[in-house]
């Protein structure tokens, strides 16, 4: 059986300080198939070397974008990668040909600060995190990649139970051990 090569980008711009997003990577950093790609201890000059990043992406199978949501948006570094690796020719095509990136699975594991409830039709967001998610996984499937969904732990900026942390990294590591994707 051929193992899934999963490739992990983070973007935390203060991962020491992170108590979800450092679950997360303290319960896979022993797992065999994942490549954890920290985009600010790689690059803490912002300066992105898109050859290395390219190569990055040819040879995983599974690109998993990992980051907090920041004001319903990515962190800076993430935007920075995406303006930077996500080019055309290798990323996308006006033609209709294939990308480099063409049918590799992808998905997301956000932190988010606010409860689910805020995401609501009558939350204080006013609308689901599918919805702020949206530019993110239209970039994704432009670039030919097979978006399958996020995983997501709510409320980190509330005090968030130890326990719930332990689960939800415990579920991220599942995820990752046997290539499987989030169902929500």
């Amino acid at each position: 059986m051929t193992t899934n090569r999963t490739l992990v980008i983070v973007a935390h711009p203060n991962l020491a300080e992170s108590r979800a997003n450092a679950n997360r990577l303290a319960e896979i950093k022993d797992l065999d198939n994942v490549t954890v790609h920290d985009l600010y201890e790689t690059y803490p000059d912002s300066n992105i070397d898109v050859a290395r990043e390219h190569q990055l992406l040819r040879e995983h199978d599974i690109i998993v974008l990992q980051f907090p949501v920041y004001w319903y948006n990515v962190t800076s570094m993430m935007k920075a990668w995406f303006d930077a690796v996500l080019v055309h020719g290798f990323a996308f095509t006006f033609d209709g040909s294939a990308s480099e990136l063409s049918g590799k699975k992808t998905w997301l594991a956000v932190t988010v600060g606010s409860t689910p409830e805020t995401y609501a039709a009558d939350g204080l967001a006013r609308r689901p995190l599918d919805d702020y998610l949206a530019p993110v996984t239209q970039t994704l499937e432009f670039c030919q990649l097979d978006y399958q969904g996020f995983h997501a732990i709510y409320g980190m900026i509330f005090e968030t139970s130890d326990e719930t942390l332990a689960l939800d990294a415990k579920e991220y590591r599942r995820l990752l051990a046997n290539s499987e994707t989030p169902v929500g």
